[in-house]
């Protein structure tokens, strides 16, 4: 018997590699190879392709400001309505967010930024741009080879060569961490540097911020970053599934996973 926080109605879709919830509860998932679908609450799934080009996959979906954004190989695209608008950005893309009082797109070559109703190039123009972090004096890059961190005060770039791909960016109070393309996760380690963690048996596809946490999507579930003495640790929080990506709205957590849909639980 599946779970009461088990929310799809339907046998089809029950893979997604990302999810975003809206203030009225409607969620909008990413099903790899098969599209974008939506569910209003308390109804069916029902495909959201309009306006996207045949063979498009979604890397990752984003919420701004209200809007849905579409993350993909294909480019960046803003949900209007029903239908999907191209944000004339045409580099495969892998992340989207507003600060500053700018528009960022992370793509395959380098971070880009809207000013002035047009896009233009940032900083890494020959290297991909997984994703991109904020704080209030820093701006942290996952790249292709590492981290590279932006500090606003001094107007200096550093760059962190750590030799394979950091997907994913997350912080707490403590330290900055990150997803990489081998399913480990890399951690500031307070000498200016990182350190590469291994978890036995778990692939880490996904570092989320969420208040003072940081949020770990697995092969095994989802997990939160702790510590137990001085040793970094995961707590679980959904064991047993896939997830891969995870959403907010108040108290409800939604969850993408590989094999059960898109599943919610209260925080």
């Amino acid at each position: 018997m599946l779970p009461d926080s088990y929310i799809n109605r339907q046998p089809f879709p029950l893979h997604f590699s990302s999810v975003k919830v809206r203030s009225d509860r409607t969620v909008v998932a990413a099903s790899p190879g098969q599209g974008i679908y939506l569910k209003p609450a308390n109804e069916d799934w029902r495909l959201l392709s309009d306006g996207l080009p045949e063979d498009t996959t979604v890397n990752r979906l984003q919420m701004s400001a209200g809007v849905t954004y579409a993350c993909t190989n294909k480019g960046l695209y803003r949900l209007k309505l029903k239908q999907w608008e191209y944000e004339e950005v045409g580099h495969p893309c892998y992340q989207y967010k507003e600060e500053w009082g700018y528009g960022f797109a992370a793509t395959q070559s380098g971070l880009y930024y809207k000013s002035s109703d047009k896009w233009k190039e940032s900083a890494y123009g020959h290297s991909i741009v997984y994703d991109f972090l904020f704080t209030p004096q820093y701006l942290y890059i996952g790249l292709d080879h590492g981290i590279s961190m932006y500090d606003r005060m001094t107007d200096r770039w550093a760059d962190f060569e750590l030799g394979f791909g950091v997907t994913a960016l997350a912080a707490n109070r403590d330290n900055l961490f990150g997803a990489t393309e081998k399913g480990e996760l890399v951690v500031s380690n307070g000498r200016g540097g990182f350190s590469t963690v291994q978890f036995p048996d778990i692939f880490i596809f996904s570092v989320i911020s969420r208040q003072s946490y940081v949020y770990v999507c697995t092969d095994r579930g989802l997990y939160r970053i702790g510590r137990l003495g001085e040793r970094l640790t995961l707590y679980s929080v959904r064991p047993g599934v896939p997830v891969t990506d995870i959403d907010w709205l108040g108290t409800e957590l939604y969850m993408a996973t590989l094999s059960k849909g898109v599943q919610m639980m209260q925080t």
